[in-house]
């Protein structure tokens, strides 16, 4: 019996993942997208609008409601590292113009858990809620660097999937990749996500030395690699000053 709700559920979610992804969408572009009919489409937007969770636009597609404004307030406020990070990423936005993201490992995957996005975000693959594997973009690396367990996952599991023709998937690779950043004490991202894109990135630590996450600066590679030193100056201090507020939150 508990099947069919696990299933709407799973479909509930995907449709949200779906709008927060695409933005607004019509109804047969939904129904693609989730191999999912119409008619099936139209009673789970009914049902999602009666909660708040996905409201209708005017020339009749859906978006996401203003209810998961809500939901979504009340989890960052729920994770120290996004409350001791919003401040720090706030800044360093303000000083660079590019776009900050905070991440964290989620399982086997590296979780974007906020960001603040700088002037041009086009071309971002990453976003609020969204994944990345530990091998590819800058948060990835400097978490990869940094926690040994997920490194020996990630690299006895290669070769890895291939973003882009340079993301690194070779244990080899990955290996000296970890003692360079280590090494610096930030990570460089050059196009191993998206083609056009680059992002130097650190790590965050507690007071005991446990890894939280990472602390990342992204942009066009044009306005990121020639100020790699300069930003990874800024993130080591963003980082350290992200790490005494998450002890006092936690």
């Amino acid at each position: 019996m508990a099947a069919k709700p696990i299933k709407v559920l799973a479909n509930s979610a995907e449709l949200l993942n779906v709008l927060a992804d695409n933005g607004p969408l019509g109804i047969a572009d939904i129904a693609v997208a989730i191999s999912m009919p119409r008619p099936s489409v139209y009673r789970l937007l009914d049902a999602l609008g009666r909660v708040g969770l996905v409201g209708m636009r005017d020339d009749g597609r859906a978006q996401l409601g203003t209810q998961v404004l809500h939901l979504a307030d009340a989890a960052l406020r729920e994770i120290p590292e996004a409350r001791a990070a919003r401040a720090e990423m706030l800044r360093l936005n303000d000083v660079t113009g590019q776009t900050v993201y905070l991440c964290a490992l989620r399982g086997q995957t590296i979780a974007c858990l906020d960001w603040v996005k700088g002037t041009r975000v086009a071309l971002m693959q990453l976003n609020p809620g969204g994944h990345l594997p530990p091998h590819a973009g800058a948060s990835s690396r400097a978490i990869l660097a940094w926690n040994e367990s997920l490194r020996w996952d990630v690299t006895s599991a290669a070769p890895l999937e291939k973003l882009t023709d340079h993301t690194l998937v070779s244990a080899d690779e990955l290996e000296a990749d970890a003692a360079t950043t280590r090494s610096r004490g930030y990570s460089v991202s050059d196009e191993d996500v998206t083609i056009g894109v680059a992002a130097v990135g650190a790590p965050l630590f507690d007071a005991r030395g446990n890894l939280r996450g990472a602390i990342s600066i992204a942009g066009l590679r044009d306005s990121i690699i020639p100020y790699e030193h300069e930003y990874g100056s800024l993130l080591l201090q963003a980082a350290a000053n992200i790490s005494e507020a998450v002890d006092a939150i936690s």
